[in-house]
C-alpha cells in the first residue's frame, strides 16, 4: 500500500512547472512552498540570501539529536533556445516538460509530498525540508544555510539532483580559473604582433587535455574566451576562464597548484599570462565521498529494496552539488538521489512522472515511524 498520493505530487509538480523562477528571482516559487508548508510543518521560516529569494526551511517533529534534511534548489537556469514543448508545463504521456523539472522541482514536490504524509504520523522522523535559491549560480542559498547555524542537529541528509534513479554517495570537486593573457597589437596585415586569442586558443587545447595526462582525471572546459573587438588589429589582451572538475581522494591546494604550473608550461606560448582563481561569493566546493558501506547508504537501499524490489546503482556525481557543502563544511552525510528524466540544462527538459511518484515513496518510507 503506498503511503503517498501521486495525485497531490502531480499536482505539486505541475503547479511548480508553471511557476518562474530564474537564479535570483525565485519569490514566486518560494511563495508558493511557504504557504503550501506552513499547512502541514510544525514551523516554516523565510531566510533572506543576498541577490536571490531567499532559501524556506521547514521543520517536522524536528528535536531529535538525528534529524534528517531533504534539500532541493528553487532556481532555474534562464530558457535555452529551441523547445518544442511549453517551458511551464506540458505533459505526453508518462513525461512532463518544462524548465526545472528534472532539476530540481520533481524533487520539490517529492520532498514536500514526503513533509505532509509525515506530517500526519505524529511520531515521524526528524525531517528538515530547505529548498534553497542560487544553486545554479553560486550556491549562496546552501552556504548562508549551513553558516547561519539553523539546522538542528541534521547528521544525514538527501540532496536532490537529475541523477536517473541512481544514488550517488559522493561528488567532484571544482575550480574555476581566469587567465588574462598579454600579445601584443599589431595591425591586421602585419605578423609582428602576438594575438592573443591565438594564444587564448594554445591555453585551451593544453589545457583540456590535462586530465588525461596527469593521472589524477576529471575534466577541464572552457567556459568563456573574452577580448576586445578591434577590427584592424590583432586583439593583445585576451581573458580565458577554465573549469576545472576533479574527483574525491584529492587534496584542492595540490590540485589548484599543478592546474596553474600547467598552464604556464603552454608549448609555443608567445605571450605573457597570468593565472587566478574566479572570484565568487562563496567558496569553492571541495569533493567528498562516503563509504560504499556506510550505514546511511544501506539504509536507503533496504528501503529502496522494499519500495521497488530492487537496489539503486551507487557512484560518483562527476560534477559539484550543495551535498559538497552539507558534508565538508558540517559533516552531515550526504547523498544526491532523484527521479528519470532527460535535456538537463537544455531544451524539452523533461522528467518521467512514474520516477518521481516512486521516488516520492522511498522518501517517505524513510521517515516511517517504527513497529
Amino acid at each position: 500500500m503506498s503511503l503517498t498520493n501521486q495525485d497531490r505530487v502531480k499536482s505539486m509538480l505541475i503547479d511548480l512547472a508553471g511557476i518562474k523562477s530564474f537564479r535570483g528571482r525565485e519569490g514566486e516559487v518560494v511563495y508558493y512552498i511557504t504557504d503550501l508548508l506552513s499547512r502541514y510543518a510544525d514551523k516554516v521560516i523565510h531566510q533572506p540570501v543576498k541577490d536571490c529569494a531567499g532559501n524556506v526551511i521547514a521543520f517536522l517533529n524536528a528535536k531529535s539529536k538525528d534529524n534528517v534534511l531533504l534539500l532541493a534548489h528553487t532556481d532555474t537556469f534562464e530558457i535555452y533556445t529551441n523547445w518544442t514543448k511549453s517551458p511551464w508545463g506540458d505533459i505526453e504521456e508518462d513525461k512532463l516538460y518544462g524548465l526545472g523539472v528534472f532539476d530540481d522541482k520533481s524533487m520539490i514536490a517529492a520532498m514536500m509530498e514526503t513533509l505532509i504524509t509525515a506530517s500526519k504520523w505524529g511520531n515521524s522522523r526528524g525531517l528538515v525540508f530547505a529548498a534553497v535559491c542560487d544553486t545554479e549560480g553560486f550556491s549562496r542559498g546552501t552556504y548562508e544555510l549551513l553558516r547561519s547555524g539553523i539546522l538542528p542537529n541534521v547528521s544525514k541528509a538527501i540532496v536532490a539532483g537529475p541523477t536517473n534513479m541512481k544514488l550517488f554517495r559522493g561528488a567532484f570537486g571544482r575550480f574555476v580559473f581566469d587567465v588574462d593573457i598579454w600579445g601584443l597589437a599589431a595591425p591586421g596585415t602585419e605578423e609582428t604582433g602576438i594575438n592573443a586569442v591565438i594564444e587564448a586558443a594554445k591555453i585551451i587545447l593544453w589545457a583540456i587535455d590535462l586530465p588525461k595526462v596527469d593521472g589524477i582525471g576529471g575534466s577541464v572546459a572552457p567556459l568563456s574566451i573574452k577580448s576586445p573587438e578591434l577590427i584592424i588589429a590583432h586583439p593583445d589582451r585576451c581573458l580565458v576562464r577554465l573549469d576545472r572538475h576533479y574527483p574525491p581522494g584529492n587534496d584542492p591546494g595540490v590540485i589548484r597548484k599543478k592546474f596553474m604550473k600547467h598552464l604556464k608550461k603552454t608549448p609555443e606560448l608567445k605571450a605573457k599570462i597570468k593565472v587566478s582563481l574566479m572570484k565568487r561569493p562563496t567558496p569553492f566546493m571541495e569533493p567528498y565521498e562516503l563509504a560504499e558501506n556506510d550505514d546511511f547508504i544501506e539504509e536507503i537501499q533496504s528501503i529502496v529494496e522494499e519500495v521497488i524490489d530492487k537496489r539503486l546503482n551507487v557512484d560518483i556525481y562527476r560534477t559539484v552539488s550543495d551535498a559538497n557543502y552539507l558534508y565538508r563544511m558540517k559533516g552531515i552525510k550526504s547523498v544526491i538521489f532523484g527521479p528519470r528524466g532527460g535535456n538537463h540544462h537544455s531544451a524539452d527538459e523533461y522528467v518521467s512522472l512514474p520516477s518521481v511518484y516512486k521516488v516520492a515513496e522511498i522518501l517517505a518510507h524513510l521517515f516511517k515511524p517504527q513497529g
